[in-house]
């Protein structure tokens, strides 16, 4: 089968023969932006919205329409789906490394135990929970500041019972819930399962924290900041490093910003340990004090086990016992989490660093670096619409370098101009991967590795999980994810794990499909609905079929008499004569298709 490269063009032959020839091409006075086809713009759209590809009768429509209106009808409907909520947690789930499946987890103990949840339930819930608000807020068109000013928290059963929160069994599955603790209620700041991600070390007085609230809502790391900081202080000595951090001038530029936003964390536990959990159930979670202080700091035996204690109204001033600066917000003074959330959202960095994250997911761009004038364009569209996500998201997919295919160059001879910004290929996401393979199949990649005994050798047993979407036993990573742990910056191009994992996984699809489609009726066929794939072998229904498969699967409409249709009949052919079955032929075709680099690359 040729694999067909539908983004290469005229610049890259001129730059191969003058290469070639041992002349240079002259340069562009203005480089121009090829734009991408309507139906590869549709394509691209869908995948970047919702994460799976266009229908047929979408297809339809953008080939028949001409225009964008189609494409603008089309991505106003998927900004209402839960496709698209889908979307949004995925996206500040990569912002927020909450994902981490690798790291030390929850046990599995006392009423989460007698509950009958496993390892998933307590990874899935927790990691979802902060997202699901942030889910909430945008599919309901709400301003997307409420995430971090929201009254309210949500849960589900598991997270409720994780933390002792307000629950209704009776209720749906996530509701909106408070925390009972006392710790002041501002949407994700006051967020558990935030703070038990990104922990404090040590006696790092919550500075990571702050440094992640600044990264991820401000675009402004203040950890990356340059500063020379003279010896001769004692690290081991608390007090010493926390007079140091008030007294040096290298140090006072970072510390007189990141201090006052780490006291309003005050409060919280360092960390959440797994190992301090099992330790107190295994003293029955109550503390003998006839064998002195108990092991696990100033927090009773008894708040690590569930419902966990996080929070204590006692500590919140804490700072001041360390000699650091009071709560503040860059200068402004502040008292509590509600304050610093109304003053994130009302800075307006906020607004164009949430362009920048929005674009730069739905663009697979690192957004530093997006251009500022393309920031600040989606940031305005962003605070004239009442911080409407949605509007942002419309905007960034309707916009020229998100529909652009490459920078080719003009005509015109002369000095050479700045390269235009333009999205570029893209190359499809673990999380896009499998709900694309699902909505095409019912195939989910699951696979359970469970030892017998997990149970017994450390409460750590996961059943089965998404092996696409998994890295404690799957293949995120390898195939462009993340881990939230040690791989935090996706990969957005084809590697070599990549392709090996997308191969094993066609293989998956193509089986699944096959033996699927010849057990079930013509009208309940997912893929294989214009033939019967065990019994015909007309050509030109095979060829149908193929053309069918194309637009289905690569989002390429093409017909059934082409060249492409009829390298794909040729390998169907030949299966199906080494088998000798027809059910081969589609196993094969299916499995080529699976890995085809158009559903790699969009």
């Amino acid at each position: 089968m040729t694999v067909r490269a539908p983004l290469a063009g005229a610049f890259g032959l001129l730059a191969v023969a003058a290469s070639c020839s041992g002349t240079s091409a002259p340069p562009t006075a203005q480089p121009a932006v090829e734009a991408l086809s309507p139906v590869a713009r549709l394509k691209r759209a869908s995948l970047a919205v919702r994460g799976v590809p266009p229908s047929l009768a979408e297809i339809a429509a953008v080939q028949a329409d001409g225009s964008d209106a189609a494409l603008q009808a089309l991505v106003d409907q998927w900004l209402s789906s839960e496709d698209f909520g889908d979307t949004v947690e995925d996206m500040h789930a990569e912002l927020y490394l909450l994902r981490a499946d690798t790291n030390f987890q929850l046990p599995v103990m006392g009423p989460l135990e007698e509950a009958g949840y496993d390892q998933s339930d307590l990874h899935d819930a927790t990691v979802t929970a902060p997202t699901r608000l942030v889910r909430e807020v945008v599919l309901e068109d709400r301003p997307y500041t409420e995430i971090l000013t929201a009254d309210y928290t949500v849960a589900d059963d598991v997270v409720a019972a994780i933390y002792g929160l307000p629950y209704d069994p009776g209720g749906p599955q996530w509701q909106h819930t408070h925390w009972v603790d006392g710790r002041p209620q501002s949407g994700l700041l006051s967020d558990s399962e935030m703070w038990r991600r990104h922990t404090s070390n040590a006696a790092n007085f919550h500075r990571g924290r702050a440094n992640f609230v600044s990264r991820a809502f401000l675009c402004e790391d203040i950890g990356a900041r340059d500063v020379f900081v003279e010896g001769g202080v004692d690290i081991a000595d608390e007090f010493a490093v926390a007079e140091a951090v008030s007294t040096q001038t290298g140090c006072v530029g970072c510390h007189n910003v990141l201090d006052p936003l780490a006291a309003f964390f005050w409060g919280y536990k360092e960390q959440l340990q797994r190992n301090a959990i099992l330790t107190a159930y295994d003293l029955g979670c109550q503390w003998d004090w006839t064998q002195g202080e108990p092991p696990l700091g100033d927090y009773r035996v008894e708040h690590w086990c569930y419902p966990l204690k996080f929070y204590d109204v006692s500590e919140e001033d804490d700072w001041a016992y360390w000699q650091l600066r009071p709560p503040g917000y860059f200068g402004q003074p502040a008292d509590t989490m509600e304050d610093l959330g109304a003053l994130i959202t009302s800075d307006p960095r906020f607004a164009t660093c949430t362009a920048r994250t929005f674009a730069g997911y739905l663009m697979q761009t690192d957004r530093s670096d997006i251009p500022d004038d393309y920031a600040d364009e989606m940031a305005e569209v962003l605070v004239d619409s009442g911080f409407s996500a949605r509007a942002l998201v419309r905007a960034i997919v309707m916009s020229e370098p998100f529909g652009a295919a490459r920078v080719a160059p003009a005509s015109e001879v002369g000095l050479p101009a700045e390269r235009p910004f333009v999205a570029g290929m893209q190359s499809i996401r673990p999380e896009q991967l499998t709900r694309t393979v699902e909505a095409l199949t019912g195939f989910r990649w699951l696979a359970n590795q469970d030892r017998p005994d997990c149970a017994a050798l450390g409460n750590n047993c996961w059943g089965p999980v998404d092996l696409v979407n998994s890295d404690v036993y799957g293949f995120r990573s390898m195939m462009g994810g993340i881990d939230s742990y040690t791989v935090l910056h996706p990969t957005h191009t084809p590697t070599p794990t990549k392709l090996l994992a997308m191969r094993k996984l066609a293989q998956e699809v193509a089986g699944f499909v096959v033996l699927a489609d010849s057990a079930a009726t013509p009208d309940h066929r997912r893929l294989l609905t214009l033939v019967d794939p065990r019994t015909d072998t007309d050509e030109a229904r095979i060829r149908a079929q193929i053309a069918d498969l194309f637009a289905r699967v690569l989002t390429d409409p093409v017909p059934a008499e082409g060249e492409d249709v009829s390298e794909l009949y040729g390998l169907w052919q030949a299966a199906t004569a080494r088998a000798g079955s027809p059910q081969e032929g589609w196993r094969v075709v299916l499995a080529a298709l699976f890995q085809d680099p158009m559903l790699t690359l969009y």
